[in-house]
């Protein structure tokens, strides 16, 4: 389901609107703080496309392959914080996604892909303010590493 989601997004021209991310966004706590920013009327980078998953916990290297070899040039996992300070409705979904995303990077970099176009990040409904710096930060450390040489993979 996944991949059809992903291929259904317009995807931004690859000359024109670099670097393209991806974002995978928790329903419970990441979704909702993009609707916060967009009620409070803050510009979100038009570079991004936003796919909801019903927990990062739910992360499988299949959904990053996919959007790497897609032309996606970054990706973004957002959730909740976890740790002693965990928020997760599924009590270790972003733990366990962390578990996971670290053994993919490890994998991306063996493939001499830069392991930090993949990245996690724990976001509370008081970030909102923060999303689009977030995002934008992230967008332009992609932007210097150009575009990901595995699209079409």
């Amino acid at each position: 389901i996944f991949k059809e989601m992903m291929t259904s997004f317009e995807m931004p021209d690859e000359f024109d609107e670099k670097p393209r991310v991806l974002i995978f966004a928790c329903e419970n706590d990441a979704l909702p703080v993009f609707d916060m920013a967009a009620m409070n009327r803050l510009k979100i980078n038009t570079n991004v496309r936003i796919m909801p998953m019903r927990c990062l916990g739910g992360l499988n290297l299949i959904y990053v392959t996919d959007a790497l070899s897609y032309g996606y040039d970054g990706i973004m996992f957002m959730g909740c914080a976890y740790g002693d300070d965990y928020q997760c409705h599924f009590v270790k979904g972003s733990e366990l996604a962390n578990t996971r995303l670290t053994k993919v990077q490890e994998t991306i970099g063996r493939l001499n892909l830069e392991s930090e176009r993949i990245q996690q990040f724990a976001i509370s409904m008081n970030d909102y303010e923060k999303l689009p710096k977030i995002i934008d930060d992230f967008v332009e450390e992609m932007d210097d590493y150009g575009p990901n040489p595995f699209k079409g993979m």
